[in-house]
């Protein structure tokens, strides 16, 4: 259930593009504001929610922005002048999706003491914090003293002790532990041994058999590493039975109703789910050229030496495997 809203930039989209998706909620609601980089003297509002921040313009439906947490770079405060209040504090954004580099700059036109560039950084850091709520996490930092670090707003359901991992036609044996936002796996002996899996991110669960007897069976959705089939085996099989009814039903929740991990508190918060204006004209997403917001003094950059591949969905960064081999292998279940 991978959300584009949290990792996209878009331009001038339809009003059902900035309405809340399942799982978003308002955390803060600011207006008048300019957009003073590209629409000098359009007031209009801006969101942020637990995924993205928005604007759009009060008088114009088709001048609109969404933003995603996970293009942000740079949050901070900046000068700008205002026609009614002389200088006043505005948002600052540098953002980057691809090789492109896009500046936002937010002003207030009203006067306001309120600093939206630390409120927006408390959010962003919340959002950060809660990824594993909603992105798979392969031999990470999860696990410290045979303790899952949870996470706030998670807490542990069920841990099982004595669970096999099967993969590479081998068994590890581990401990499963069980939560509201996600399944986590490690390995009694080497605790960075361990996959992270939450709700989200997970397709359909099934009980198989196998060279091992009957297993449990994840298999995770498609994401930018493929797709995972994980398989443990936990004995005896009417326990195994009961931790695959536990699951299924947390899986359901969490898909109904998503928590996605990101808390912030303010007494000036304004719940709402009225994202866009009520006027929709009809006009092609993009239609506005972009040009406007990319950074003044980018450009391109070509490295000279061969960095290590970060892969977001993971986490880290992975060494070179060796020929043939890539991280779906590695574990895949042998039947």
């Amino acid at each position: 259930m991978p959300y584009w809203q949290e990792n996209e930039i878009r331009f001038d989209v339809s009003s059902s593009y900035l309405a809340t998706v399942t799982g978003e909620s308002v955390l803060e609601r600011v207006e008048p504001v300019e957009d003073t980089k590209a629409n000098s003297g359009e007031a209009g509002c801006l969101i942020m929610t637990n995924l993205r921040l928005l604007w759009f313009s009060n008088k114009t439906a088709k001048l609109n922005l969404t933003i995603g947490y996970n293009t942000l770079v740079t949050i901070t405060s900046q000068s700008a002048k205002n026609k009614k209040l002389n200088s006043t504090d505005a948002l600052y954004l540098l953002a980057k999706v691809g090789n492109g580099r896009f500046e936002f700059l937010f002003t207030p036109l009203l006067e306001n003491k309120t600093n939206y560039s630390v409120i927006l950084n408390e959010i962003h850091k919340s959002y950060v914090a809660s990824k594993p709520f909603r992105e798979l996490r392969l031999r990470h930092h999860i696990i410290h003293a045979n303790q899952l670090k949870v996470m706030p707003l998670e807490h542990i359901c069920n841990r099982v002790e004595g669970v096999w991992n099967l993969a590479n036609n081998q068994g590890n044996l581990g401990c499963f532990i069980i939560t509201n936002v996600r399944v986590v796996w490690f390995a009694t002996l080497n605790e960075y041994f361990n996959i992270s899996l939450p709700y989200l991110q997970i397709a359909q669960f099934s009980l198989r058999d196998s060279k091992f007897g009957k297993v449990l069976v994840i298999e995770s959705t498609e994401n930018n590493g493929g797709r995972y089939l994980l398989g443990f085996r936990i004995d005896p099989a009417s326990r195994l039975k009961q931790i695959l009814q536990e699951i299924q039903s947390l899986h359901l929740t969490q898909i109904r109703n998503p928590e996605l991990g990101v808390s912030w508190n303010s007494i000036s918060t304004r719940q709402t789910d009225a994202l866009g204006p009520v006027q929709d004209e009809k006009e092609d997403e993009g239609v506005r050229c972009f040009t406007n917001y990319l950074q003044t003094d980018y450009m391109d950059s070509v490295s000279c030496g061969h960095p290590p591949e970060f892969d977001r969905t993971i986490g880290l960064a992975m060494e070179k495997l060796p020929s043939g081999v890539n991280r779906n292998t590695l574990w895949q279940i042998i039947f």
